[in-house]
């Protein structure tokens, strides 16, 4: 799970929404992904980090500072930590960053389907599935935060990609994607890079599950209320929290029931679609709008 350093509130909510123990017993195990604190950061301490890491034993921490720029280094972190502490013990690998919502019971179940139905992929070196973004251009808007000089990726288009909100892969796959990246030049947007521009030099391709996310958090916020109402099974499995760190909390522990037979299907005419009112969250979209501000 990629973390801002600073985002212990959000990490908290994660072990409350399905501690340690429990992910173990599905055989399971999820480690944060920090980075070094920058000096401008005074809500949190190292020395809380080191306590918190005492206590969960859940953070790994890379010596590079957390900032947006750096969140291909951390990406990288993640793969190979996996691919050599746990290249025995890991199947499989789920990245995610810490403000998305996920059904982990959801994905622990397409695991074990995997397995059975395709084993040649499951154990593969070519495993890389979540939700594809289509080839695109860079941002060429410089006051964009997201803006890519030319000279940082000068072809016109992006290569397809998985969005770095969730995405699954293994160790085999992991390995060859960190070996590539360590041979090519560093590009700063993380998703685009490793499932992009590094799989496509690989020769891998995506396997398409754009049915699991929902862009909007006010889609989760419904499917807990229709979840404690009327038991209907969520339709969306991924989604952004948008600012609520309490959804995680709510959503997993409403959505668990779903795979003890408990939940049923919507009806039709009651898609989310059709019946989510929701208050609005705020999500900023994967690669952000201009600001624009007056200077005086």
């Amino acid at each position: 799970v990629t973390s801002y350093a600073g985002h212990d509130a959000l990490r908290s909510a994660h072990r409350q929404a399905i501690p340690q123990s429990k992910l173990e017993e599905m055989g399971l195990r999820r480690v944060f992904l920090l980075a070094a604190l920058p000096s401008r950061e005074h809500f949190i301490s190292q020395d809380q980090l080191a306590s918190e890491q005492n206590r969960f034993g859940d953070l790994l921490q890379g010596n590079f500072i957390e900032d947006y720029r750096n969140l291909s280094y951390k990406h990288v972190m993640g793969l190979k930590w996996v691919s050599e502490e746990c290249k025995k013990q890991a199947k499989f690998i789920i990245k995610l960053d810490d403000d998305i919502i996920y059904d982990v019971f959801h994905l622990r179940r397409y695991l074990e389907t995997l397995e059975v139905r395709e084993p040649g992929l499951a154990t593969s070196s070519t495993l890389l599935s979540g939700y594809v973004l289509d080839a695109k251009p860079p941002i060429r808007l410089r006051a964009n935060k997201w803006y890519v000089s030319k000279k940082e990726y000068p072809q016109a288009l992006y290569p397809a990609y998985l969005s770095g909100w969730l995405y699954v892969t293994n160790v085999p796959t992991a390995e060859r994607i960190v070996a590539e990246a360590e041979r090519m030049s560093f590009f700063w947007i993380d998703d685009t890079w490793l499932t992009g521009v590094v799989r496509t030099r690989l020769g891998i391709p995506l396997e398409r599950h754009n049915d699991w996310f929902s862009a909007n958090a006010e889609f989760i916020d419904c499917c807990v209320r229709d979840l404690k109402k009327h038991n209907y099974e969520c339709e969306y499995s991924v989604g952004p929290n948008g600012g609520d760190d309490r959804l995680l909390v709510e959503f997993l522990h409403n959505v668990e029931k779903c795979y003890f037979d408990e939940c049923v299907k919507r009806p039709v005419g009651k898609s989310l679609k059709e019946t989510c009112l929701a208050a609005a969250k705020s999500r900023p979209p994967k690669h952000g709008f201009p600001e624009i501000k007056a200077l005086r």
